[in-house]
């Protein structure tokens, strides 16, 4: 029985075969058609390049942490939680923050054009020069061609999600950023942009934070004649002083950078090759599964 079911089998395989190699014309020219618009589809694609970034977080965790170690005994005779093992470092907040929109609509979209990120069509490196999708921006006259209105906020969001990548190693916590663009010299500029940026938004959050919290504890002491109170008070106006202090002098403030972004000079992409491969497989797949429904259509 197993050998009737082996030699049945053998059948299909060899009657498989057999359409095939009949329709093998059809098979190739099929297959071929596929593999010239999987060509002129590849080098009609421009040329993208990427600039990176390798970050490692300025580690004032760990010196908070420190801090608070040393006075929450005296905090919780104050009745004052000052455990933190949940909250997220200031590295995490911050790529949390350079992802969101408020970044990007606050810290990005003002120091970069919108027709640089929308209507970008390629760039030609022999006269350094940028072309601009016709359809979409008229460069001539400055103006958006579609409704005569410029893009939303939203819109614009969405293409920077795209072409901005974070890698996050998990062992050292090194943080590489990445942006790409079909010009070389505007994903390096925008990359810089990214993270001076993210420094000094989270730097003035962290001194507007600091000096809130210092008013209020002057207050408090102030109104306040209990001394262990006054003696956390103290302790922790001290660390906010060191906040306000690191804040205001330390450049680095949230990533310094390890390896700073360059001009690249090799595209990252497309992979044309790849393109092609794929598009020629896939007419060969369509063009053999066709001949095989075309067969067993007419016996039936």
């Amino acid at each position: 029985m197993d050998q009737d079911n082996n030699y049945n089998d053998e059948i299909d395989l060899i009657e498989l075969f057999t359409i095939a190699w009949k329709r093998r014309l059809f098979i190739v020219s099929l297959t071929s058609i596929f593999a010239v618009v999987s060509v002129i589809y590849s080098l009609s694609l421009p040329n993208v390049y990427t600039s990176s970034s390798l970050l490692a977080p300025a580690n004032k965790e760990e010196a908070f942490s420190s801090r608070l170690g040393g006075m929450s005994g005296l905090a919780g005779l104050a009745g004052v939680n000052l455990s933190q093992s949940s909250s997220a470092t200031t590295s995490e907040e911050a790529i949390e923050r350079v992802k969101s929109f408020n970044f990007f609509s606050n810290h990005f979209l003002p120091n970069i054009q919108l027709e640089n990120l929308l209507a970008i069509k390629k760039w030609d490196p022999e006269s350094n020069s940028l072309f601009y999708d016709e359809n979409t921006f008229d460069v001539t006259n400055k103006k958006w061609v579609e409704n005569n209105t410029q893009p939303s906020n939203q819109t614009a969001y969405r293409r920077y999600l795209n072409i901005f990548k974070i890698v996050v190693d998990d062992e050292t916590s090194f943080v590489t950023f990445s942006i790409e663009h079909q010009s070389p010299e505007i994903a390096k500029k925008w990359l810089d942009i990214i993270i001076y940026n993210i420094n000094e938004s989270m730097r003035e959050i962290d001194k507007t934070d600091a000096q809130n919290a210092i008013n209020f504890l002057n207050e408090t002491a102030n109104s306040t004649s209990i001394q262990s109170i006054r003696e956390v008070i103290g302790r922790i106006l001290e660390s906010k002083m060191q906040t306000l202090m690191l804040a205001s002098t330390n450049k680095a403030y949230v990533f310094k950078v390890l390896d700073s972004p360059i001009v690249p000079e090799v595209k990252s992409g497309p992979i044309r090759s790849i393109i092609c491969i794929i598009g020629t497989l896939i007419g060969g797949v369509i063009s053999v599964l066709i001949s095989f429904i075309q067969h067993y259509r007419k016996l039936n």
